[in-house]
Formats: structure tokens, sequence, C-alpha cells
């Protein structure tokens, strides 16, 4: 492509970061516009890449002067999208997968090669540092004649714990091996080309709450030439498997290409007594020199703000680096719309052979329900952990509510099964919580943001939250109840007690940026109280445990995987612990509960469990052996300081400072004490140790492992 070739963006939905922060990196590349049927989304993607245009349609990305337009949108929409900008005469760069049928993607590339731009699909994997070595040793004759490609894809799919259920990926069965087997099927075309599928399964299905099929294992076999080939996804949680292997004549390799390692084996000698010996200290030596190289080239991107940071980052970068290198007529083979094509038939025969049936154009589409009774409840937050049984409580007490949602086809999925209004919109819109607060009475406010940056907490999680609540003012509400969070608090004194009258830690701004944004939040609420009159209410639930969420809670241990815990300290401090259902109990209660305004309910069990039985009941219930070690503030700010010393060095955007302080507080050592809540609610909270480990642990484990 030539020097300051024009670049869009179609599509502002989670991949266009990943293109955005490699095109930035890009000499000769301007990124110009982005086009999202959604003006919010594209907003705020032009103000973090700093893109001039904002477009609203596919017929004005069309019309633009832009000369490469990256397709990023769902799957479904690929090939009409791309069609259209070929069509005006642009080059488009589509995100995997090319599209759902061969037939239309290859009448793409025909109409390309009539309008003389360029189709390039990524396919981002083929770039890594390693695959392209690995390649050019089976290009060269290094491995002789291939024998035998196995490419696995055993990494956990998040949305299948915890949506959101309306994805086009969870469509259909079918959907799954569009969505994620091109990363299979590219490493096998590229290497012995489309293989004929000779037989494949599809196992270990889920039912999802809109009644749609995921399987989440499939494996099929398949013949290219000499060579046999076997594809294996599985998508339950467990340790990650994203490996290549190849078996030639001449030697075997294995790629761990979602880590970006990899190693060769050949023999060494001929005598068997040496043989093992010489190939493990070789595969040693090639393993070290590989950590050494990568960790000092990933710590340079990162301090650098450079993408690379890791195996996605890296091979994301090289790819668009590579096409835009390219010209159009002499594209990368690995990028050639034809090669994608073959990628496309390769999906084909796979769920063909398992019949599966075809890929869904369309994402999930569920009824909307509708109030029985006038809402007179409003709810933000309605589909979360805690919110979901907030919604259905209130509805079961005879309470009319409305749900505030900014995807109404995922809230539907979650509570299609109540008579609840759901209204589209945003508590970060006035207009959107104007409307939405018309005619409701009590408000409940259960919404949170994740985000790297404190800013990210300012304007997803404070400033949202500060328009709410002079919503509510202006609505004339009769109540609006706050969930804050004990990890505002100071916790970190062993001798202190925490209860209703126990303000939030003096010192926030030292704390992680969720706790300080829930304490930010609280303070901002109570100047209103104080100020205007908002009927305020704050309830700060404890460690939340139950069914719908993983037995693996950050406020309990880190839980580095489903069997290594580092303690918060050494795991011996009785831990705040309640259960979903009670605090869901708890804030319905607050509804009406008398005098109650201006206060903050502590929400918790008595303390009975420390860290260390949690654990151990947690492998009880999982059948499995957890390494859990105790480890010091000290360590954990020690560590941090080091990351982020160097990230505060070169300024980077997420940089921020540790705090020691924090760090005690997560061990939770001062004791909480829920007494005056339940006193002020007739709250009664589980208080048996053996109902909280069956309905807190086992029931959460039971739903994590299904």
């Amino acid at each position: 492509m030539k020097s300051g070739t024009k670049v869009g963006l179609l599509g502002a939905g989670y991949i266009l970061d990943a293109h955005a922060s490699a095109l930035v990196a890009l000499p000769g590349v301007d990124l110009h516009a982005v086009c999202d049927v959604s003006r919010d989304r594209a907003t705020r993607a032009a103000r973090k890449f700093g893109i001039p245009r904002i477009l609203s349609s596919i017929a004005e990305l069309a019309a633009s002067d832009c000369e490469v337009v990256h397709v990023l949108l769902p799957p479904a929409l690929h090939i009409d999208a791309a069609m259209a900008m070929v069509t005006s005469g642009k080059s488009v760069f589509l995100e995997k997968p090319m599209g759902l049928d061969s037939r239309a993607c290859a009448e793409l590339c025909t109409l390309a090669a009539d309008k003389a731009v360029a189709v390039g699909v990524n396919h981002n994997f083929l770039f890594s540092r390693r695959y392209e070595s690995l390649r050019e040793g089976v290009k060269s004759g290094e491995f002789g004649r291939l024998d035998h490609v196995s490419v696995n894809w055993h990494y956990a799919l998040p949305i299948l714990q915890f949506g959101p259920f309306d994805n086009w990926m969870v469509a259909a069965p079918a959907n799954i091996v569009f969505e994620l087997g091109p990363h299979l099927a590219a490493f096998v075309v590229d290497l012995v080309g489309c293989p004929d599928i000779v037989s494949a399964n599809a196992g270990n299905p889920i039912e999802l709450p809109a009644r749609q099929t995921v399987y989440r294992h499939w494996t099929a076999l398949g013949r290219a030439g000499h060579a046999t080939v076997q594809l294996s996804i599985s998508l339950t949680a467990g340790h990650e498997d994203r490996i290549l292997r190849i078996r030639g004549r001449g030697a075997s390799a294995q790629l761990d290409f979602g880590r970006g390692i990899g190693w060769r084996d050949t023999i060494v000698r001929d005598n068997p007594l040496f043989d093992s010996y010489e190939i493990a200290v070789s595969t040693g030596r090639t393993l070290l020199r590989q950590a050494r190289i990568d960790r000092a080239r990933r710590l340079k991107s990162a301090l650098a703000k450079r993408p690379g940071a890791n195996a996605f980052e890296e091979g994301m970068f090289r790819s668009i680096a590579a096409f835009y290198a390219s010209e159009v007529g002499r594209l990368d083979p690995r990028h050639d719309g034809r090669f994608a094509t073959e990628v496309i038939r390769l999906c084909e025969g796979v769920t063909a052979a398992a019949r599966a049936g075809q890929p869904s154009v369309r994402a999930v589409s569920v009824p909307i329900p509708k109030a029985a009774i006038r809402p007179t409840v409003l709810v933000v937050g309605g589909t979360g952990f805690i919110g979901r049984r907030v919604v259905r409580m209130l509805i079961e007490r005879g309470h009319g509510v409305r749900v505030l949602t900014r995807n109404l086809r995922a809230a539907a999925i979650e509570l299609g099964d109540l008579p609840v209004e759901l209204f589209f919109g945003s508590h970060g819109d006035r207009d959107s919580a104007t409307r939405a607060l018309d005619g409701t009475e009590v408000v409940y406010h259960l919404a949170k943001c994740d985000g790297k940056r404190w800013q990210d907490y300012v304007e997803g999680d404070i400033e949202p939250t500060r328009i709410l609540g002079e919503a509510a003012l202006l609505a004339r509400v009769k109540r609006f109840i706050y969930t804050g969070t004990i990890a505002s608090y100071a916790s970190g004194n062993p001798s202190a007690v925490i209860d209703n009258n126990t303000p939030i830690d003096p010192v926030i701004k030292r704390r992680n940026h969720y706790a300080r944004s829930k304490g930010e939040c609280e303070a901002l609420l109570q100047s209103m109280q104080r100020d205007r009159g908002l009927p305020l209410v704050i309830l700060r639930p404890a460690i939340v445990i139950g069914s719908g969420t993983p037995p693996s809670h950050p406020g309990i241990c880190r839980f580095e995987s489903e069997t290594k815990v580092d303690f918060w300290g050494d795991g011996s401090t009785p831990l705040p612990l309640v259960l979903v259902d009670d605090v869901a109990d708890a804030l319905v209660r607050a509804l009406d509960a008398p005098g109650i305004e201006g206060q903050t309910l502590l929400l918790t069990s008595p303390p009975m469990l420390t860290a260390r039985e949690y654990v151990d009941a947690v492998a009880a219930h999982m059948g499995t052996r957890i390494d859990a070690r105790p480890r010091s503030a000290w360590r954990y700010w020690a560590d941090d300081m080091v990351k982020e010393l160097a990230k505060n060095i070169v300024r980077h955007p997420n940089r921020r400072w540790p705090s020691l302080h924090d760090s005690k507080c997560q061990a939770h050592r001062t004791r909480y004490d829920g007494r005056m809540t339940e006193q002020a609610l007739g709250w009664h909270p589980v208080a048996d140790r053996a109902t909280m480990i069956e309905r807190g642990i086992g029931a959460a484990v039971q739903w994590y492992m299904r």
C-alpha cells in the first residue's frame, strides 16, 4: 500500500482496539474514519485513537475518501459490507472469518480482481514470529514431507458462562466453528492445503438461557495429500492448550501459539541411550533462549506503548503491518482472499461432517418481555449477578419493575421469563435516565464499571452516577438505593470493628480503582442527599458468593488458576461472606423499610470461614487439589511497584502507583459486624456454616462446572 493510505474502520466493537492500536503504530498509515451504527461507540473509538471522521452507515463509508476499510462487523455481515466497499473501489481487510459461505467468499474475490483492489483477511496467528520460523522450515524441506498436522484450541469461552447470551457466536451450533475454527483451519491450509474431512463430532452440549444449544467439544479428522489432519476445540474451563503439532519424515515440532513458544524434535543421535538426553538438553536451551528474547521484546513493546506485549497482540500487529507492506496485486498468500476462502471451505467441511447444520446469519432473537403491572421501580444493573435476583424478588413481592439496559436482547434472555419492562438506554445518558425514571418511585443503582485507567471509572461509573442521581432528584423519587462495596473500607486493622457506622476509607484515593470509584460514587450521592434532599440508602455487600458466579472470588484469594491460589496474607482471618440470595433479600427489604434514609447498611453474615477453609471447601467440591500459599501484603505491593514504576517512567496510559495500604486491606483482617442491618431491615442472613458452604460454595462450583 502507498504511504499515507487513508484507512476506515467499519464496526466499533471489541476487536477495533487491536486493529486501531496496530494501525496507529504503523508509519505511512492515516487512520481516517470510524463507522458504527452506534454513534456513541464510534465517538469513543475516535476519541481514544484520534480518528478525525465519525460515520454512521456503510453507505457513508463507501462514499468516503478512505482507500482501505477494515471490516470488523459480526461475521454474518462481512461479505455484504466488503462487497459494498469493493464496489466503491476500496480495498478491504476483513477480520476472520472472511464469511460464512465459501461461494460468496469466492465471488468477493472475483469482484475485487475486476475492480483492481485488494481483499485481505486477518489470520493473525499465522504471522507470529514462532509460526513464521516453523513455516519457513516446512517450506524449505527441513521437516521432510509432512505426515500429520494437529491443532488444538482448548481454551475457555467466558460467554458460555457469563454471557452476553445474544452473541452471534452462540446463536447456532455451527457458529462456534466459523468463529474459532479459522484459527485452526488457517494453520492447516497454509501447511498442507485444504483437507477432505473424513469425520467430525460435536459433543458436550450446554443449553443457554435462550434455549440455544452450544457444543463445547469439537473434533475433526481429515486428509490432505499424504498428511492426516486433526482439529480439536474444547471450550470448557481448564488449563490453556492452544497448540499446533506437526510430524514430518525428518523432524517434528510443537508450537504453543497461544503463548508464542515452540520447539522442534529431531534425532540427535542414533543411540537411544543418549538421544533422549540430547533432545531434552537441546529443547531446554531453545526454550530458555526464546524466553529471554521474548521477555525483553515484550517488555520493550509494553513500555514503549506499542503492540506486541503478548502473542495475540504481536501476531495482530505483524499481520496488519504485512498487509500494508504489500501491493494490491501481490498480497502475502496468508492474507489473500482465495486462501481465506479455503479456510471457510474447511470449516464448512467440519460442520457438515458433524451434522451441525448451517451457521446462523442472525444473532440470537428473543421476544422482549412486558411488565404485568405499571412499573414503579427502576433497576439499573438488573442483568448482573445480584441484579437478576433483585428483579425476580421484586416481581415476586408484587412490584412493577423496569430495567434500564444497554442491550435489549441480552436482557430479554436473562429476564425473559419475568413480567418486566425493559428500557433501552444508559444511566450515563441524561435523556435515557430521565425517560427511564418516568413514573417510578424507587431506583436501584446496581451497575458497576470495569476499566484499566482511573479515567475509565470517572467516565463509566462516577459521571453516570451523577447523571442518574440528578435525574432521580428531578423525578422526585421516594428512595434511591445504591450498592457500594466493602472494598471501600479500610479493613487492614485486626483490632478494629466495621459496622454500619464505619465510613469509607479516609484515604480512599490510595486504594484500587474499583474501591475508590465506589467510594467516590457514595460521596457524590451523599452530597446530593445533604444539599438537595436525595432520599438515599447505601448498602455495602460483603464478599458475595453463590450460584451464578465462579468460586474463584478475588475478594477471598488471588486465584491464579483452578489449582493455584495465593492468599491475601496467611488466609487465617474469618471472612465477611454473604449469600447472593441474602443480599437480594436485603435490597428488596430496603425498598420500603421505614426510617433508613441517609443510612449505610453493611450486608454480611457472621464471619464463619477463613480463606483457607473456603479454598479447602472449593477443592472438595471440585474434586481437585489446590496449591494454596500465603503471600504478604509487602510481596504484593513490591511486585506491583516494579511493574508500575516502569510504566510511570514511560508515562504509560494505564500507569498508577500501587499502595501498601491497599494490599493490606485485601486480607479483610478487620472484624465485620452486620447486626445493625439485621435490626434495621428485619433481615436474617444465613448464619450456619454448613449452609454457607452448601449454598455459597457447593452451588457455585456446580454452576461453574456444569
